[in-house]
């Protein structure tokens, strides 16, 4: 079966079992660096070469932080109602 992009799991890269935590989380930070200028390409490519890609990500960030925010709210209420029928 074809994954595309992803591999399978048992090709997939994974952290040497005896790696130090100092190893992991310059894993960790290495594949954050590594989204964030994904992102930031997927951005130029948006806006152009001539394009503001530091407004573009505000304008994403805030979008997601605003369905973040709608999403939070409707968990509590659902909570909140559940929490008042028992």
């Amino acid at each position: 079966m074809d994954r595309g992009l992803l591999p399978s799991p048992e090709h997939a890269p994974s952290v040497p079992a005896d790696a130090t935590v100092d190893q992991r989380i310059a894993i960790w930070l290495d594949l954050l660096r590594t989204g964030h200028k994904l992102l930031l390409a997927g951005f130029r490519r948006e806006v152009g070469p001539d394009g503001d890609v530091q407004e573009a990500y505000r304008k994403w960030y805030a979008q997601q932080m605003d369905e973040h925010d709608q999403t939070v709210a409707r968990m509590l209420e659902r909570m909140k109602r559940t929490n008042h029928a028992t």
